[in-house]
């Protein structure tokens, strides 16, 4: 199947892939009181991964009579994964209000890449998958984690709790299988490093005879941030190259309740704030050919400041025949930057959703009718830009594929 990326009526820059994907995972796991206080679990993992991937480019299909691509580009990889880690975590309880929380994984990640770069398979049909295609890149690289955790919590009352905790956390490095890039030195397929996060959160979770209430407030300290820059390319229209690219520091806050307006009404709502900051900046994120403070004051990726929503649930019974269940929710996300050069954006989203469930007594029977996106809000998962021109063909703009308007709709579901 191909995507047509740059959504015009003529054939210009179409795409599209296949993946094989075998994985095997295992978790052994033991949980244990030991003097009524302390509370252990600790276990082994083991997990494997063979995938297969192929893309194919089918580009200026303008530029022949009959709108076959006038130049192709082949490309993809192979990549094996294996990773072994052992884990603990104990939580003690020094009262019956008090208790210390203490973690530890060790991860030990094996990885191992064979790689057709498209560019080298320029008019050259193969597929990866059919094992047709020369690998230019071949490597492998082994990365050693510790994600500890330490935390507290106490506990004011039965249903009044704070907490404090800090936590480390990572992402994998590897490679990129999708290499688009003649300059394999600075824009390659890899091996990019592990990304690591040290969050520190502190919090209460309240809850009442009408609903409850949490709340927190955290730091994420973020280093060797892992991104996928998107490049346009006249060539290849997009290179996709996978970087550590910054350090970074996000502040934020969190709320979230319910609460029981009447016995069958129940208000739910939530918001949040952001405030992220790179700190350090190793790649150059706005494409001006130096690594400065511009880059450094760019906005980070996807990172709203403002979120919010608000909702009703309404539950009725009747009589014998069994209960409806009636919903409605309103959210809100503020504009953020989708690329890493801030040029292209996710506008801001007002989202209302609402729906209505009836469900038989014996609860066989579900009847359900239901409005997703109310307002018809217009919304795109991605913003990536194209290049001015693709090869002599002028392009521009943005590879921006829009999530469905207003839909209504119903279901009906039986079980037995």
């Amino acid at each position: 199947m191909l995507s047509d990326i740059d959504a015009q009526p003529v054939s210009l820059f179409h795409g599209g892939g296949g993946l094989e994907a075998e994985q095997v995972s295992n978790e052994l796991r033991y949980h244990g009181v030991f003097a009524e206080r302390i509370h252990l679990t600790t276990g082994v993992y083991y997990f494997s991964s063979d995938i297969d991937y192929h893309e194919r480019r089918n580009l200026l299909g303008l530029l022949t009579p009959d709108g076959s691509p006038a130049l192709t580009q082949d490309g993809g990889g192979e990549y094996e994964v294996e990773t072994v880690a052992v884990f603990a975590a104990v939580d003690y309880e020094l009262s019956d209000f008090f208790t210390l929380g203490a973690g530890l994984r060790y991860t030990s990640e094996q990885k191992e890449a064979r790689i057709a770069s498209l560019i080298r398979n320029v008019n050259s049909p193969c597929n990866v998958l059919e094992g047709t295609c020369n690998f230019d890149f071949t490597d492998d690289e082994e990365w050693d984690s510790w994600s500890p955790k330490l935390g507290v919590t106490y506990h004011l009352s039965e249903t009044t709790r704070i907490y404090a905790h800090w936590t480390r956390g990572f992402r994998s490095g590897g490679y990129n299988l999708r290499n688009t890039a003649l300059d394999t030195v600075n824009l390659g397929p890899g091996p990019f490093d592990e990304e690591t996060v040290d969050n520190y959160e502190i919090g209460f979770k309240l809850s009442f005879g009408q609903g409850y209430l949490n709340g927190a407030l955290f730091f994420n300290d973020i280093e060797d941030m892992q991104r996928e820059v998107n490049l346009a390319d006249p060539v290849s229209g997009v290179v996709q190259v996978i970087k550590n690219t910054a350090d970074a520091d996000i502040l934020g806050i969190e709320l979230d309740g319910a609460f029981n307006l009447t016995e069958n009404l129940l208000a739910t709502a939530s918001a949040g704030w952001l405030d992220p900051e790179y700190q350090k900046v190793r790649f150059d994120l706005n494409g001006d050919g130096m690594i400065d403070s511009r880059d450094k004051d760019l906005d980070l990726p996807r990172a709203a400041e403002w979120t919010w929503s608000l909702g009703l649930q309404h539950h009725l019974r009747v009589g014998d025949l069994g209960y409806i269940d009636t919903r409605v929710r309103y959210s809100y996300r503020d504009e953020s930057s989708f690329t890493d050069n801030n040029l292209g954006y996710i506008l801001s989203q007002k989202i209302l959703d609402a729906g209505l469930d009836f469900h038989t007594e014996n609860s066989h029977w579900v009847f359900s009718v239901y409005g997703k996106n109310l307002l018809n809000e217009v919304k795109h998962g991605g913003d990536t830009q194209l290049p001015p021109r693709l090869g002599p063909i002028p392009l521009g703009g943005a590879y921006a594929p829009l999530a469905k308007g207003r839909v209504i709709g119903g279901e009906v579901t039986f079980t037995f």
